[in-house]
């Protein structure tokens, strides 16, 4: 008999040396550590990777349909147990994968809701350059808004990334890549540094002593680096109700990266280019933005490249 958590853990092991991000890591498994409870409630305490079977997956499916979770959600469940059957494959314990024909479910496509730009002025204007945190926050919306980053990637931008026509970032799978920002941007965050500097002299002149700052471009009230983004999530969320930002439009990081691509559409950028800027390594993850755009904003993009209004 061959333990079923016991491969898990070596599997696991197996995408930490494939350099996989922590969050990544525990998404895979907790996704699997589903399974397993059920296996053990609903099945056999004891799991041996030999007697599982596709019946006991559809069972499974069936209990999370049944708790009501969403397609999307179950069907990124059942890639995260797939992925681990590839695994035992590759490494030969098994031949086969009891999830060969176990199907994802049919998600239901939701219509994309996100900022519109008088929420975006009022989220910002929500903050000022009266105190520092009010400008680190104002500045880290502005981020967001014109560059459409990660909020964990923001949260490790150090000063020497920065330039004034563009942002290095550090994105997933521990990939470089530029963004650029606009001059309104460079104009924020130039104030915001001046601010940042003389606050933190401040404190150093009151202490009497000198205090190590980290160096990154955002930083705590103590001048040290980020570490979690849940302040920054929450500030986000009361910055969104500040701003009376709509109910049905989750006030979140990752929003302002779908405001920033719907944005970068609807005025012509091109779905390469914004898939690059992303940092998405698939063009179907961006392509799903497409959905957003209306019939008019269609026409009004396709007549700017009609061929014939450009023959010589």
């Amino acid at each position: 008999m061959m333990q079923f958590e016991q491969l898990v853990k070596e599997y696991l092991l197996e995408l930490k040396l494939g350099n996989y991000s922590k969050k990544t890591m525990a998404v895979y498994e907790q996704h699997i550590d589903k399974f397993i409870d059920f296996y053990k409630k609903e099945i056999c305490k004891e799991m041996d990777i030999y007697a599982i079977n596709k019946m006991h997956y559809k069972l499974f499916i069936s209990q999370l349909l049944d708790n009501s979770l969403r397609a999307t959600y179950i069907n990124a469940i059942l890639k995260s147990n797939k992925a681990f059957y590839s695994y035992l494959i590759r490494e030969q314990v098994l031949k086969t994968s009891p999830m060969d024909s176990i199907k994802l479910l049919k998600e239901t496509k939701q219509a994309l809701t996100t900022f519109n730009d008088d929420e975006v002025k009022a989220m910002l204007n929500v903050w000022n350059f009266n105190t520092y945190l009010n400008a680190r926050n104002k500045c880290i919306i502005a981020v967001l808004a014109d560059t459409g980053i990660r909020i964990s990637e923001l949260i490790n931008i150090k000063d020497s990334d920065l330039t004034d026509q563009y942002i290095r970032v550090l994105g997933k799978g521990d990939k470089w890549r530029v963004v650029p920002i606009s001059n309104e941007l460079n104009y924020l965050l130039t104030k915001y540094k001046r601010l940042r500097d003389n606050h933190f002299n401040k404190i150093r002149n009151r202490n009497g002593k000198v205090r190590e700052l980290d160096s990154e471009l955002f930083l705590g009230n103590t001048g040290r680096s980020i570490k979690t983004i849940t302040n920054i999530e929450v500030m986000i969320t009361q910055t969104g109700l500040q701003a009376n930002v709509r109910a049905s439009v989750r006030c979140s990081p990752h929003q302002f990266r779908h405001y920033w691509t719907c944005k970068s559409l609807e005025l012509g950028q091109d779905i390469f280019t914004i898939s690059k800027l992303l940092g998405h390594t698939n063009l179907s993850t961006t392509q799903i933005y497409l959905q957003k755009l209306t019939n008019e904003q269609l026409i009004s993009k396709a007549v700017k490249f009609s061929p014939l209004k450009h023959l010589k």
